[in-house]
């Protein structure tokens, strides 16, 4: 077993508004966070996502603790990541709040996957996962979960980036 010592992070770390600043200057594909819930389904929007590695196929989702989809994710530990299609700026903006959380999958078209999550229609990509792990850091949780099942598309995804939607030129 390799163990890696890290230093100590600096004292001065960045403040929160220049690090939300910041990261507001990063371009990332606007995703809807789906699960089965055991009294209904639970979503989000997010771009707090990543792959993490190719064997086992696993990937990273970042969540807010406050968020209506956290008891089940963290009950249920199964999620699906539903990439938006480039021009699925409405529905990126019902799972964002636009929508009360009882409203938001009745305006949309999906498919039950094998997992029981839903799967939106209009994705362009997917990956239907069961948690591995999940970590508490601040106000998220961060899952890390394999991925069961994936499905893609050739349309090109949604981009989010300096507070408003984009799309590839």
């Amino acid at each position: 077993m390799t163990v890696l010592v890290l230093e100590k992070p600096p004292v001065d770390i960045a403040p929160a508004e220049a690090f939300k600043q910041a990261m507001r200057n990063t371009a990332a594909s606007v995703n809807i966070i789906t699960c089965a819930g055991s009294d209904g389904d639970y979503g989000l929007t997010a771009t707090a996502f990543s792959s993490v590695t190719l064997d086992p196929p696993t990937v990273l989702v970042a969540v807010n603790s406050a968020a209506s989809i956290y008891p089940h994710l963290v009950g249920h530990k199964r999620l699906c990541v539903n990439v938006m299609k480039e021009n699925a700026e409405s529905v990126a903006n019902d799972f964002a709040g636009g929508l009360p959380v009882q409203q938001r999958f009745a305006r949309h078209a999906w498919r039950r996957l094998a997992s029981g999550n839903p799967a939106l229609l209009a994705s362009v990509a997917g990956f239907d996962c069961r948690v591995s792990e999940l970590h508490h850091i601040g106000t998220h949780l961060v899952a890390i979960a394999e991925v069961l099942e994936c499905w893609h598309s050739d349309e090109l995804p949604l981009l989010y980036a300096s507070g408003r939607y984009g799309r590839f030129a």
